[in-house]
């Protein structure tokens, strides 16, 4: 409690528009979960989707001089 006390204190020698930006960073941190949940890698990789013709692939083996006889 006594960190509480010291920004009580503080809170006393700021002006009208310090406390309201205070208010706002209080508000912020509210507003923040703690412990945010991380996200595994491959469930990030699940979330990408590639908008491509079906034969990109092919194109690009292609392109970088790639034999694609064997499809």
């Amino acid at each position: 409690m006594f960190t509480k006390q010291l920004i009580e204190a503080e809170l006393n020698n700021l002006n009208e528009e310090q406390l309201n930006q205070v208010y706002g960073v209080i508000q912020q941190l509210n507003g923040t979960p703690k412990n945010p949940k991380k996200t595994s890698l491959m469930s990030r990789l699940k979330q990408i989707s590639i908008d491509a013709p079906k034969d990109f692939s092919l194109k690009i083996a292609t392109d970088l001089g790639r034999d694609i006889s064997e499809r």
